[in-house]
């Protein structure tokens, strides 16, 4: 997490299972005024040391697959596509959202 005094400027929250080598990143997020700054990479480097320190050699997620800004950063620091899974985010009624997610790992 960082932190600006009392404001939370991002987060990333790191899934690690006993016995497994893969972590997830089960959810990353930076708040709209503190985007391109590089605070994601950051964070994103933060938590794969982490990972590695943990004795793990991939690292996964899911991102939204019409988030083109997420999936180009995560491209852009090794994450490759190996799958796709239809109708993986859900909205709270009224609304259905379906939107399938690209699965992305990276060795690390």
């Amino acid at each position: 997490m960082v932190e600006n005094g009392t404001h939370v400027c991002g987060y990333v929250l790191l899934l690690m299972r006993r016995n497994s080598r893969i972590a997830r990143i089960y959810s990353l997020a930076v708040a709209p005024e503190h985007r391109q700054m590089g605070m994601a990479r950051t964070l994103l480097a933060c938590t794969e040391s982490v990972a590695m320190a943990s004795g793990r050699n991939r690292i996964r997620l899911e991102v939204r697959e019409d988030n083109a800004a997420a999936i180009r950063l995560y491209t852009s620091v090794g994450y490759r596509p190996f799958d796709r899974i239809a109708s993986y985010y859900e909205a709270a009624p009224p609304q259905v959202d379906r939107t399938a997610a690209i699965r992305m790992e990276k060795p690390i």
